[in-house]
């Protein structure tokens, strides 16, 4: 029963680490939160993918304590008239893109 709940416990905390998403281009060195004003139009990849191929945790929108946060979905609509598909801490509720709007 005990080692039960320790595969549990350790599988749960492999998924936070590695299916957190988190954006970044190809040529990028580093991974951006998605309402970072550095990610523009960096592609949506785990974290745990991220950092297998050599990226940097962003200095400014530090990624890594995002889950420590509580993320929404941006309420923002595209030029299309769907919802931003983006996620964000921000208190207005819209991603950077967005928030201005």
């Amino acid at each position: 029963m005990k080692n039960i709940l320790l595969i549990c416990l350790l599988s749960g905390l492999f998924t936070v680490a590695h299916g957190q998403m988190v954006y970044t281009s190809e040529k990028g060195e580093k991974y951006h939160t998605a309402d970072c004003k550095f990610s523009g139009d960096a592609n949506e990849i785990s974290a745990g993918n991220a950092k297998k191929a050599g990226k940097k945790p962003c200095e400014i929108c530090k990624p890594d304590e995002l889950k420590k946060v509580n993320l929404v979905q941006c309420k923002g609509k595209r030029k299309d008239g769907q919802q931003c598909k983006r996620m964000t801490a921000n208190k207005t509720k819209k991603c950077y893109q967005h928030a201005g709007a």
